[in-house]
């Protein structure tokens, strides 16, 4: 199945993404809390709940190929989120289009904000210093939404899955 990833500009007015480099963050929904494996970094309780997962897509195709990739399911495991996407949906992508890897400022920022906890030391980290770059939130939706615009270098919203308004 293709999904068309669409952006959404301040008039309301919808626009393809586009294939530009940049860093994103997909806020994902694991219905059951749940034990997995997560290749070699290991076996991680996860509880149920809204998740923040931080990366970054500066290669070719950029941000929309890596969307489209994570929403549509990958067909091999690569990266960590690609096993957690096995249980977890995809519900709200936020991105912003810049040649700097935002990831690790985005990942430290959660790290030291109240209302997000790390089910997993290094998910998604292993090329980085960062403690993790999934976090799990333990905030609303709403005030999950109402943070992200005070990121560093704040990422805006790209693409909302259909699904996403039953996740409140």
């Amino acid at each position: 199945m293709i999904v068309r990833v669409e952006r959404h500009d301040g008039e309301g007015s919808r626009r393809d993404l586009p294939p530009a480099p940049g860093s994103y963050l997909l806020m994902l929904r694991l219905q059951q809390g749940a034990r997995l494996r997560i290749g070699a970094l290991g076996t991680f309780d996860f509880p149920a709940g809204l998740y923040l997962y931080c990366g970054s897509a500066l290669g070719a195709g950029g941000v929309l190929a890596r969307v489209r990739r994570h929403v549509e399911g990958a067909r091999t495991l690569h990266w960590h989120v690609d096993y957690l996407l096995r249980h977890a949906r995809v519900h709200e992508v936020w991105a912003r289009f810049d040649l700097r890897r935002l990831e690790c400022e985005w990942a430290q920022a959660l790290s030291v904000h109240c209302g997000f906890a790390c089910p997993a030391a290094r998910f998604g980290a292993s090329d980085c210093r960062c403690r993790a770059h999934l976090w799990h939130a333990e905030i609303s939706h709403s005030r999950l939404k109402s943070a992200l615009p005070r990121l560093p270098a704040p990422p805006e919203p790209v693409w909302l899955s259909e699904a996403a308004p039953d996740m409140l």
